[in-house]
């Protein structure tokens, strides 16, 4: 990295909660919601048609499709973001007639409805049943007194859910087999995984931040931890040591209430500053692989099992990542990926989606060579899972090769998707086997979910993917029409400069499609 850049980072990384829209600070930001439920209040009408996506679908000329379109191409050329790119795009799962279209075919940054794709790909490949595995080997055995005489080794696959309830857990197998003293280091590995953990186009300046999390083989608690204030002092909640806290927040004044948090960019020095009494704020840690091992570290010294070296960790890059054979003395399940989606997209989780792609990229990478052999030497699982997404998307004549795909998640500015092409992603969902998976890891309108707050209106007749990044704004997902016909949709807007927010107008997008 240049100096330049280093300088930058060093003494300007300042994020003002005033300052965002997204809720970074907040408990329940729009995009990022703790609530999850069942869709058992949506359900798309069964249909017998058989829409064929390898022929072009045709834009509709029925009068009321032609009057529904010019309504909402009024509602954007009238309204406040009329500068700003707009896509949107209906499609009828009944007849596969496109029912309103603005440039449907163009691309756009998608932002989280990128999830979508992930969802679908991983779901079709995987199936809904694949779970993840974390385990506890060693190259020693634990002897007849209940020593292991070398490294305790934590070895992770890439388990989205993995966390510290799961370390008590396989702490109990390990003292099921006596384990009373470890000699050596305890190594967390998160060698699984080759490549880079941060998603290729993330901006440098997100990275601190909960959903910019780092995708490592071996993540816990979701590589976060959550900053809040005891008498103007930061404090982690629940607490951890692995990060070191600094600064002091002043009492509130009659000015406006602003506190900053700061995190670098490969440590966990966390600082926070400013004026007032509330903060909630979820900050990613660096190197969460080195943070599982301290973890388990400490976790088995509670536990009455001595630990003489220190906590250390691994990756591809290390001179010791291939950890082959050896004793494997404990392991953990995660959930089913139908389950791991559900949280995706229901609380748009990007981390998810960033070790979902990576897992498609190490089992299916092969499928999806590069065209420079070079690169496809040297590529790393989150490329690779990005080729492989891609090429399922052409092969199912969803999209075509002009599609960029560069992460999972969505966090990327160098994604680049049509609506249509969301969209015929969307009707092949409809009829797949994982199609009531998919489509109850879907937020409803008004119920649950990112879209909790929106759509009241047509409660039940729609559930949809929320996207939100700087200048992007998403919706994309299911609904019924008054008389039942049901649509995948997707509205985009990118170039959004405006201060208020585009939902409300996309809310008017949708709720004209739907009646």
């Amino acid at each position: 990295m240049r100096k330049s850049i280093r300088r930058v980072i060093e003494f300007e990384f300042l994020f003002l909660c005033v300052l965002f829209s997204i809720g970074c600070f907040s408990s329940s930001p729009a995009d990022n919601s703790n609530q999850t439920g069942s869709n058992e209040s949506f359900a798309l009408p069964s249909s017998d048609s058989a829409i064929n996506l390898a022929k072009p679908l045709l834009i509709s000329d029925r009068p009321e499709d032609i009057a529904k379109a010019k309504t909402i191409r009024d509602l954007i050329e009238n309204g406040d973001f009329a500068n700003a790119r707009w896509g949107v795009i209906a499609i009828s799962l009944r007849d596969g007639r496109i029912a309103v279209s603005r440039d449907g075919q163009k691309l756009f940054n998608p932002a989280s409805i990128e999830k979508i794709l992930t969802s679908i790909v991983a779901l079709d490949k995987l199936g809904k049943d694949f779970r993840w595995k974390t385990s506890i080997i060693s190259q020693k055995q634990i002897d007849a007194d209940g020593i292991l005489r070398g490294d305790l080794i934590l070895r992770g696959e890439g388990a989205p859910d993995f966390d510290s309830d799961e370390i008590s857990r396989l702490i109990a197998q390990l003292k099921a087999k006596n384990l009373r003293r470890v000699n050596g280091k305890i190594i967390g590995d998160e060698s699984f995984f080759k490549g880079d953990t941060i998603g290729d186009g993330w901006t440098w300046n997100e990275l601190q931040w909960y959903y910019g999390a780092e995708a490592s083989a071996l993540s816990i608690n979701e590589n976060k931890v959550r900053i809040q204030l005891e008498n103007g002092r930061p404090v982690t909640s629940p607490p951890t040591d692995y990060v070191e806290l600094s600064g002091a927040v002043a009492p509130p004044n009659d000015e406006i209430e602003s506190i900053g948090v700061k995190r670098g960019l490969e440590d966990n020095r966390i600082h926070v500053w400013g004026n007032g009494k509330d903060l909630d704020a979820r900050v990613a840690v660096s190197n969460p692989a080195l943070w599982a091992a301290k973890i388990l570290r400490n976790e088995l010294q509670k536990n009455g099992i001595t630990v003489e070296g220190d906590a250390t960790y691994t990756d591809w890059k290390s001179e010791t990542n291939i950890l082959n054979g050896g004793q494997e003395f404990a392991s953990a399940q995660s959930a089913t990926l139908g389950e791991i989606v559900h949280k995706m997209n229901k609380d748009s989780v990007n981390l998810y989606a960033e070790l979902i792609l990576r897992t498609l990229g190490k089992k299916f990478g092969s499928e999806a060579p590069d065209e420079n052999p070079k690169l496809q030497k040297l590529r790393g699982d989150d490329s690779a899972g990005a080729a492989v997404v891609k090429k399922w998307l052409e092969l199912h004549n969803i999209a075509t090769e002009e599609i960029s795909i560069h992460d999972g998640s969505g966090l990327s500015r160098l994604d680049f998707v049509s609506p249509e092409a969301l969209a015929r992603a969307l009707v092949f969902a409809s009829r797949a086997k994982f199609s009531e998976v998919f489509q109850n890891s879907l937020p409803v309108a008004g119920t649950d979910g990112t879209l909790k707050g929106r759509l009241q209106n047509l409660r039940g007749r729609v559930v949809a993917k929320t996207g939100s990044i700087s200048y992007v704004n998403s919706l994309a997902g299911y609904l019924k029409s008054a008389d039942q016909e049901a649509f995948a949709f997707v509205v985009i807007v990118n170039n959004e400069t405006q201060k208020s927010d585009s939902s409300v107008l996309i809310d008017s997008i949708v709720s004209n499609i739907a009646n």
